[in-house]
This record gives C-alpha cells, sequence and structure tokens, in this order.
C-alpha cells in the first residue's frame, strides 16, 4: 500500500512514555522521589533554596505537567491551561550551575 492510499486507521499506535513508565503511580513516584532528594543531597542545595519551604505544591505541579507532556492526561491543562513554562522561568537565572542541579 502506498502512502496515499493509508488511512489513519491503519497507523500502528506506539505506547506513550507515559504508559511506557507505569502510569501515573509510576510518575508520581519519580516525581516524589526527585524532590525527595533535593531535600536531602547538599549538592542540590541551590536550586532547592529556589523553591518554597514546602514542596508540596511543586511535586504536584510537576506531576500533573509531566502527565500530560509524557503523553498522559492533562491535569496541568486542565487546572491552569497552557504551562508557558519559559514565561514563567523568566524570573529566576538559570546557567550552567542551575541546569546541572
Amino acid at each position: 500500500m502506498t502512502e496515499a492510499n493509508q488511512h489513519p486507521e491503519d497507523e500502528v499506535q506506539h505506547p506513550t512514555a507515559f504508559e511506557l513508565i507505569g502510569g501515573e503511580a509510576r510518575l508520581r513516584a519519580m516525581v516524589d522521589r526527585f524532590y525527595d532528594l533535593m531535600d536531602l543531597e547538599p549538592e542540590f542545595a541551590g536550586i532547592r533554596a529556589r523553591h518554597p519551604p514546602t514542596l508540596d505544591n511543586s511535586r504536584d505541579k510537576t506531576f500533573w505537567f509531566l502527565c500530560g507532556w509524557m503523553g498522559g492526561p492533562d491535569h496541568y491543562i486542565s487546572r491552569f491551561r497552557h504551562p508557558r513554562l519559559r514565561a514563567r522561568h523568566l524570573p529566576f537565572a538559570i546557567a550552567s550551575a542551575e541546569r546541572d542541579q
């Protein structure tokens, strides 16, 4: 069959990154581990200082964003609309040290 004769229903559906990692439960565990390490590891103190005293809100927003970004439910967009990440991070100086953390 040539490309001109293909139909959308003929396309092979590949699993999303969200599905490959195990869905919401696994992604939540990964996000929580990320923020746990931010609190525990001295090498992340610089980036940790840029966050509020409690990381609960950051954990939730990161989880919601990554769900949609990885091909799962759009929890973030349903709550807040488009994330506009560049605009949200403009007030922060992000150089090599912050990137590496």
